[in-house]
């Protein structure tokens, strides 16, 4: 464990004499006094900030979805524990899995994606989106995937879900078919809008809707404008397939719906339809959608044969009707394979602006994520920087007659090579979002943090560093801060102590009063699971028919995962956290770690203002692999 320093007098003379601007400090609302994160709903494995509104509703989402499996004396077990337990994702059978290639259509789906609110006393409260039809041992099955993207001030959800997953017969009834009783699990559709007025659940299907289609709402607005995406046609090559297999080779023993949807069934396959997607608007009242406007796509595929993707895709809209997104385009209209991208758009006035400077070949991919009713448009732009592609994130005025974009410093008077992307944007011009903090040069697995970035003050701050020292596990010992200590005990009497350790990773949007809805890594146990047959008979993963069930001692007790050791492991999941401003002080606690971990990554050329703000603890500790 790293030695715990408080700053010293020498550093805070250094921000004194350095006249730095005091930032809003905050603190996670859904923490408990045993510093369990209350940020996912019961039997999920991961939870995420998904979206909040001025009026105090707070959305998250919860993935890893394992209830079916676990019974009431199993939570029981758990929540008796006091401790926030991880399990493995827990799947109906090994086969849900791509370790195991035998087939997989008649299997019983399982939900991966919830979405929930938190109620009144910030604890999580799931939101049922349909009754469910499929049962297992008893209990209902959960398989529908349900997102929330927007809220609006009046409290109205707008998201997409799937069906819910139902049984339909084996077309093959030959008695050469072995398992021709079994049968086969289908969805109506998979991605569908979705819109939760006072509790009232509606779906909205697309104009287009073959084989299900595919629609979402991402944001809504004040006046009742909702923007998103509605499939408009198949792709080439999808409808190509379906005709081949799902029309043809397989129609007498594979349904419809499910090659459609795409299957693996031993050497016979096919991948799930592939559409054409617009961005659309519609008018939202009293709970339904009407005057459907699409908004268009900068391009058009270059031939009548051509394999790729062509959607366009609204992800916000302001009070003043203009919508923000991405769509795809060539670089100079160059209809070439070659030169296809993704690029930020605005949707304005009936037309379509792209922020793509096609000048910049070493930018590419774009997004515009977020605009405000000042119109200023937040998102990324991938681009080279030092040999190397990262996200950075931008500010643009939607009203300026150009398309300049603004790429703002984050930890740094000058371009960093830190990966990051602006999320939301309030009417105070105060971006959330995230960003890398890892300094090695690598394309993959840089560890990110959450920012607010002030546009007006341009200043940019880790609201890691913005943290009061409860809201990042530590606990008040006289005059000193330390690490909460969590303990537990196990199956079989395991005893287990660790630090309470919390990292905000990312920020997903941030409301009028500052108020942001984030996501966290926290750590917690790891709980020990394995795989059995019918009989409960221990086998593997790959047997055919295998459960993963959850493992106990002889007086029910979870027994904890352990290392090769014996010792057991923890591990760190991510949980939806509310952050609030408050009166309170930053946590001024320092670890040895993060003042090289800063030194290391800032380098000389910060000179002595990465001295200052390394040694004034402004950036937030290393959080444990």
């Amino acid at each position: 464990m790293n030695k715990k320093l408080q700053p010293t007098v020498l550093a805070i003379a250094l921000a004194a004499s350095f006249g730095a601007q005091a930032a809003t400090v905050y603190k996670i609302e859904n923490i408990d006094e045993f510093y369990k994160v209350n940020g996912t709903i019961n039997n999920s494995r991961s939870g995420f900030g998904a979206t909040l509104n001025n009026s105090g509703d707070v959305l998250g989402g919860a993935s890893g979805t394992f209830a079916p499996l676990l019974s009431e004396d199993d939570q029981n077990r758990l929540n008796n524990n006091r401790v926030d337990v991880s399990l493995t994702q827990l799947a109906t059978n090994a086969s849900n899995s791509s370790i195991n290639p035998t087939r997989v259509v008649k299997l019983i789906p399982q939900s991966n994606n919830s979405v929930f609110e938190f109620d009144t006393n910030n604890l999580p409260a799931f939101i049922k989106i349909f009754d469910e039809t499929i049962t297992r041992d008893g209990r209902d099955v959960a398989t529908i995937d349900s997102f929330a993207f927007d809220v609006s001030d009046t409290g109205v959800i707008v998201g997409t879900t799937s069906s819910a997953a139902y049984a339909v017969d084996d077309p093959d009834q030959s008695d050469d078919n072995s398992d021709k009783d079994d049968p086969f699990y289908v969805y109506d559709y998979s991605q569908r809008a979705m819109v939760i007025d006072n509790g009232v659940i509606k779906t909205f299907a697309p104009e287009f809707s073959t084989y299900g289609g595919l629609s979402g709402i991402t944001a809504i607005n004040d006046n009742g404008l909702v923007v998103g995406y509605a499939s408009t046609g198949i792709e080439h090559d999808s409808k190509t397939r379906i005709d081949s297999n799902c029309l043809d080779t397989y129609k007498d023993a594979i349904p419809l719906q499910v090659c459609a949807a795409g299957f693996t069934d031993g050497s016979r396959r096919n991948t799930a339809v592939q559409y054409y997607l617009h961005a659309f608007s519609w008018e939202y009242s009293n709970g339904e959608l009407t005057n459907p406007k699409d908004l268009g796509i900068l391009t058009s595929p270059i031939s009548d044969t051509d394999a790729d993707s062509y959607n366009s895709i609204a992800l916000d809209v302001n009070n003043n009707g203009i919508a923000v997104g991405r769509s795809k385009t060539f670089r100079d209209q160059k209809k070439e394979f070659r030169y296809r991208l993704d690029v930020a758009t605005v949707f304005k006035d009936g037309k379509l602006v792209d922020l793509m400077d096609h000048s910049e070949d070493n930018w590419r991919y774009s997004s515009a994520n977020a605009i405000n009713d000042n119109n200023l448009v937040v998102g990324f732009m991938e681009k080279s920087i030092s040999g190397f592609y990262r996200k950075k994130f931008f500010v643009y005025d939607a009203m300026s007659e150009d398309t300049t974009l603004t790429f703002p410093n984050d930890f740094s008077s000058n371009e960093s090579d830190f990966a990051s992307n602006a999320k939301s944007i309030n009417d105070k011009n105060q971006v959330v979002g995230s960003i890398e903090v890892d300094s090695q040069k690598v394309d993959f697995g840089r560890r990110t943090h959450g920012f607010i970035y002030e546009h007006s003050a341009q200043s940019f701050n880790d609201i890691n560093d913005l943290l009061t020292c409860e809201s990042k596990g530590y606990i008040k010992t006289g005059t000193e801060w330390k690490k909460y200590q969590v303990e537990a005990t196990g199956g079989n009497e395991q005893k287990i102590s660790y630090d309470a350790d919390i990292t905000v990773v990312d920020a997903s949007k941030i409301a009028e009063d500052g108020t942001i809805i984030a996501t966290a890594l926290v750590t917690v146990p790891r709980v020990k699971t394995r795989w059995v047959d019918d009989k409960g008979n221990e086998v593997t993963s790959t047997t055919e028919g295998a459960v993963e069930e959850l493992v106990v001692d002889s007086n029910g007790d979870p027994v904890f995962d352990t290392n090769a050791s014996g010792e057991p492991i923890t591990e760190q999941i991510p949980r939806a956290v509310i952050l609030k401003p408050t009166d309170g002080e930053a946590c001024k606690v320092v670890e040895e770690d993060s003042i090289n971990y800063k030194q290391e990554r800032q380098g000389a050329g910060f000179g002595f203002g990465a001295l200052l703000l390394a040694t004034a603890g402004l950036f937030a500790r290393r959080f444990r692999r």
